[in-house]
C-alpha cells in the first residue's frame, strides 16, 4: 500500500517528537539559583508532581507513537520515509545500531569501595557522552534511553531493572574523537575518577561498535506524592 503525501509528514513529525521526548530526559539539572533551602524544597515538590503527569502522558504518547510506527513499516510505503523512519528509531534507542565510538572500561585497581556506591560517576560519564552528541550508549549491554535509571539496593546495582555487574563497560558510538575527549578534558570526569576514586579509566576506540535496541516496555517511573 502506497502512503499518500499528507501522511509522510504526519509519521516522521510524530518519530521526531518521540526522539525529542527521549532526548529531553537524558539530562535533568537541579540548581539552587539563590533561595533558600525550604523554598528550594517546595519548589522542587511542585516540579516532582508536574514531571509525574507529563511523564505519564509522555509515555502515553510514545507508545502510541510506535504502534503506528510499526505499522507503517508493514506497509510497502516510500523508501526514503522508511528510511526516515528507521534514523528516529535508533536515535530514540529502539533499534540495534552499528558503528564507530569509544569502548570505556572502569577498572577497580585496589579492594577500596566499589563505583557502584558512587554511581552518579557512572551518569556523569552518560551525561558527558550525551554532550558529545553520541547517537547511542550502553552500560554492560543496557541501552539508555529517556527512562533509562540506575537502582542501588542490596549492595548491587541495577539499570533497567537488571543487575549490573563489574567491570563497568559504557560503549558509546559518535566521533571517537569528540567521545573521547569530552571524557578526557583536562581535571574531567576520567580524571576525577581515576585520582579520586583509584580506578583505571580504559578509553578504546573502535570502528564496529554494537548497540542492541532498548526492547523493553516503558516503565512507570515513580516521582513520589
Amino acid at each position: 500500500m502506497k502512503i499518500k503525501i499528507p501522511y509522510k509528514s504526519v509519521v516522521v513529525s510524530s518519530v521526531f517528537l518521540g526522539v525529542l521526548i527521549s532526548l529531553q530526559f537524558k539530562t535533568i539539572n537541579l540548581e539552587n539559583e539563590g533561595m533558600t533551602t525550604s523554598k528550594k524544597g517546595e519548589q522542587l515538590l511542585i516540579e516532582l508532581k508536574s514531571l509525574k503527569k507529563e511523564s505519564n502522558s509522555l509515555k502515553e504518547q510514545i507508545n502510541t507513537i510506535k504502534r503506528e510506527i510499526d505499522k507503517y513499516k508493514e506497509d510497502e510505503g516510500d523508501d526514503i520515509l522508511k528510511s526516515e523512519i528507521k534514523y528516529y528509531e535508533e536515535l530514540a534507542g529502539y533499534t540495534n545500531v552499528k558503528g564507530t565510538g569509544i569502548i570505556v572500561k572502569l577498572i577497580k585497581n585496589s579492594s577500596e569501595d566499589s563505583i557502584i556506591y558512587n554511581y552518579d560517576l557512572i551518569l556523569s560519564i552518560v551525561n558527558k557522552l550525551n554532550s558529545a552528541q553520541a547517537s547511542a550508549i550502553s552500560i554492560n549491554g543496557e541501552r539508555i534511553v529517556f527512562d533509562t535509571y540506575l537502582d542501588l539496593k542490596d549492595d548491587s546495582l541495577y539499570i533497567n531493572n537488571t543487575k549490573i555487574k563489574e567491570p563497568i563497560t559504557i560503549k558509546a558510538i559518535g566521533n571517537k574523537e569528540t567521545l573521547e575527549s569530552a571524557l578526557r578534558i583536562k581535571y574531567g570526569i576520567a580524571w576525577e575518577i581515576e585520582k579520586y576514586y583509584n580506578y583505571k579509566v580504559d578509553i578504546k576506540s573502535d570502528d564496529n561498535i554494537s548497540i542492541s535496541g532498548y526492547d523493553k516496555k516503558i516503565k512507570d517511573i515513580d516521582f513520589g506524592n
